[in-house]
């Protein structure tokens, strides 16, 4: 067992640990990129004349694409598998990709707040 970082023993298998820390480090990663991404899209859409409302649909858009895609559903709604099905589950789960449709629901409103804010630092600064 390793030391926590106030001292005390961990109670985390060092194994476990390592697989925590790595699993947080491509999340934080990952979220500093779609953030990064995100402030790029929003300027080179104000740049090119779109309002904020034509940007934030671009990204759900894009945020539906990759959701589904990601999910084994491609664009004309059949899965990697050849099903046809819409990919709901009861459960509110997708087979492939364990993107229920709350996660997405949540990861679009943190854009679109990304969105608002780059968005209108933009204009404020012009």
């Amino acid at each position: 067992m390793t030391n926590s970082s106030d001292g005390l023993p961990n109670p985390l298998p060092d194994e476990l640990v390592l697989a925590l820390r790595r699993a947080t480090d491509r999340t934080i990663n990952a979220l500093h990129s779609l953030r990064l991404a995100v402030r790029q899209h929003v300027h080179d859409g104000r740049s090119r004349g779109a309002s904020q409302d034509e940007i934030d649909d671009e990204l759900r858009l894009m945020i539906g694409t990759a959701g589904a895609h990601s999910d084994g559903v491609h664009s004309d709604g059949v899965h990697s598998d050849g099903d046809h099905s819409d990919g709901d589950h009861s459960d509110g789960n997708h087979s492939d990709g364990d993107h229920s449709s709350d996660r997405v629901e949540e990861l679009t409103r943190q854009v679109l707040k990304w969105s608002e804010s780059f968005y209108s630092r933009r204009s404020e600064s012009n």
